[in-house]
């Protein structure tokens, strides 16, 4: 068989706020469709609540402290991947794909830097691109492709991001939508979501003219389709947090000539960073050696496989927050001050009040789904406490943390020090 091609959808801060992961006010037939002819992954988390760690983990299958990239690439934040770093553009490449950027990316400043031959769909000064210009690119470029080599196109939509009503987004009814149980349901609420819920119409309605072209143009049965998240939703106690709102997110794949079934559910506990592992296996190309994700094909042609890993991990370097998650518990260990909205769960007209995070907080999520109550003190818990503790303990050590040596200095802080160092050495 001859090598698949490969294209990646990715959209911002949609987190599993799609139809067939159990949304059924919002309109996502087209993704609930690849959901249905493959596999769907129900326990799926990336490594950071915020976008550019998260990609950047995704596409290089190494966490954040290891790549570099530990925080957002643009400005005002400028987080880089360390020298040498090789994201999949670049493996995809010289494993003889043609590959593609169409739309955005958000994992350099700089996409030159990148291993991208074409680029497509860009935003510039005064252009706009919405996910349907994207989409539309994509099948121009699949109904004219005949060419030999296989392709690796990575697809990146602004939408869902802030503002929700990027390019013109119609709202749905905000009659008609689904408030999340760790929002208050009131008219504010409400009246965001029905925006972002259109938002996510107009990223269904992009999907759906991707797949229309695949099917046009002969590739679907060759073709490793994957539509993913970066990270949860930007509402209070999702994105920028560690709390599983944030850290959610959706992961769909289908093949229909490499073996992946129709309607397959996996629920096997999955981080993005064992993402890149598994491509490389399922396009039968060897594993970088310095790849720190762990590859999840088995799971791809068996429901039953087992599990393999215990727990994920997430970073968010804006608060300097590190957090482990099993299939059942969640510690987080704020190593900086943060204040957090906090209100009871289903009341309106409730006023809110700013809380301080503790140092450490601890969630039965089997209880306490919505992480509401904090159990790290709680003596029944201590020995989950010191479990978790040890795990988080165990990986930051691993991936070399330097929060484990004393507060991150952001980029603005070494390029200070250089100019201090550069006016010593005049």
């Amino acid at each position: 068989m001859s090598k698949p091609n490969v294209i990646i959808i990715t959209t911002h801060d949609t987190g599993r706020h799609f139809g067939c992961y159990g949304i059924d006010t919002v309109h996502t037939p087209a993704i609930d469709a690849i959901a249905e002819d493959g596999c769907k992954f129900t326990n799926y988390f990336p490594t950071s609540p915020v976008c550019s760690p998260s990609r950047g983990c995704m596409l290089t299958g190494r966490y954040p402290q290891s790549n570099g990239l530990i925080g957002l690439t643009h400005s005002p934040w400028d987080w880089s991947f360390n020298e040498g770093e090789q994201h999949l553009s670049h493996i995809m490449r010289d494993a003889g794909y043609h590959t593609a950027l169409f739309g955005i990316q958000h994992e350099s400043s700089n996409v030159d830097e990148l291993g991208f031959e074409s680029k497509h769909a860009q935003r510039g000064p005064g252009v706009t691109r919405t996910a349907l210009d994207i989409a539309g690119s994509l099948a121009d470029f699949l109904k004219s492709n005949d060419a030999s080599d296989p392709f690796y196109a990575q697809v990146g939509f602004f939408e869902t991001h802030r503002p929700h009503d990027f390019g013109n987004v119609e709202s749905d009814d905000s009659k008609g939508i689904y408030v999340p149980p760790y929002l208050v349901d009131d008219a504010t609420s409400r009246q965001e979501l029905a925006v972002q819920q259109g938002a996510v119409r107009r990223v269904n309605d992009a999907v759906q003219i991707i797949t229309d072209a695949l099917k046009e143009s002969g590739h679907e049965d060759n073709t490793i389709l994957v539509f993913t998240v970066d990270h949860g939703i930007e509402f209070p106690r999702a994105k920028w947090f560690c709390y599983d709102p944030g850290i959610e997110i959706a992961l769909i794949m289908r093949w229909p000539k490499g073996g992946i079934k129709d309607g397959q559910v996996c629920d096997n506990l999955l981080s993005n960073v064992d993402f890149l592992p598994t491509l490389m296996n399922l396009i039968d190309e060897p594993i970088p050696d310095n790849i720190e994700g762990i590859s999840f094909k088995s799971v791809l042609t068996d429901s039953k496989a087992p599990q393999t890993r215990d727990a994920v991990f997430s970073v968010f370097q804006g608060s300097d927050a590190r957090s482990v998650r099993t299939n059942r518990y969640k510690l987080i260990r704020n190593f900086a001050p943060r204040r957090i909205l906090d209100f009871p769960v289903n009341m309106t007209n409730t006023p809110r009040s700013r809380i301080k995070l503790p140092v450490v907080e601890l969630y039965d999520l089997e209880e306490d789904p919505n992480e509401f109550d904090n159990v790290a003190t709680n003596p029944a818990y201590k020995e989950i406490y010191t479990e978790l503790s040890n795990l988080l303990w165990d990986w930051m050590e691993e991936v070399d943390d330097p929060s484990l040596k004393s507060p991150i200095p952001t980029p603005y802080y070494y390029e200070a020090v250089e100019e201090y160092h550069q006016r010593k050495d005049a």
